[in-house]
């Protein structure tokens, strides 16, 4: 069965990498949406409703913080599981984002496509 996930970010260019590593790496197993900022993140995950958003920390518009709220607000997105992209290494605002029930965390600046992958998977079993 094919799992959707919903990345939420305002670089393109990452997006794009993210997106087309999980499809490639998933074998099919990861249909994946996007959106480039908070906004529109919410409109798509409320229609779409994915198994596993990945959410940029810092985007124009609506923070990753303020999206992690209004999505557990929602009774569809009050247990969506989901990994938050940063640049930050910022301890507050990971710590905010477990309380907000983040599952995961990747730094942009270390990150690589089979962790991300080995991520995603251990979250979608």
């Amino acid at each position: 069965m094919t799992k959707k996930i919903l990345i939420i970010d305002d670089d393109k260019i990452f997006s794009k990498i993210l997106r087309d590593g999980l499809v490639a790496g998933g074998n099919g197993k990861y249909e994946v949406v996007s959106a480039f900022d908070g906004d529109e993140g919410i409109e798509i995950a409320a229609r779409e409703k994915p198994d596993l958003i990945m959410l940029d920390m810092v985007m124009p518009k609506v923070t990753g913080i303020e999206f992690l709220k209004k999505l557990r607000k929602e009774d569809w997105g009050k247990d969506t599981p989901v990994i938050v992209e940063t640049q930050l290494s910022d301890l507050e605002k990971m710590s905010e984002g477990m309380e907000l029930g983040v599952r995961g965390y990747i730094i942009k600046s270390d990150y690589s496509l089979d962790t991300i992958l080995r991520q995603v998977d251990d979250i979608l079993k």
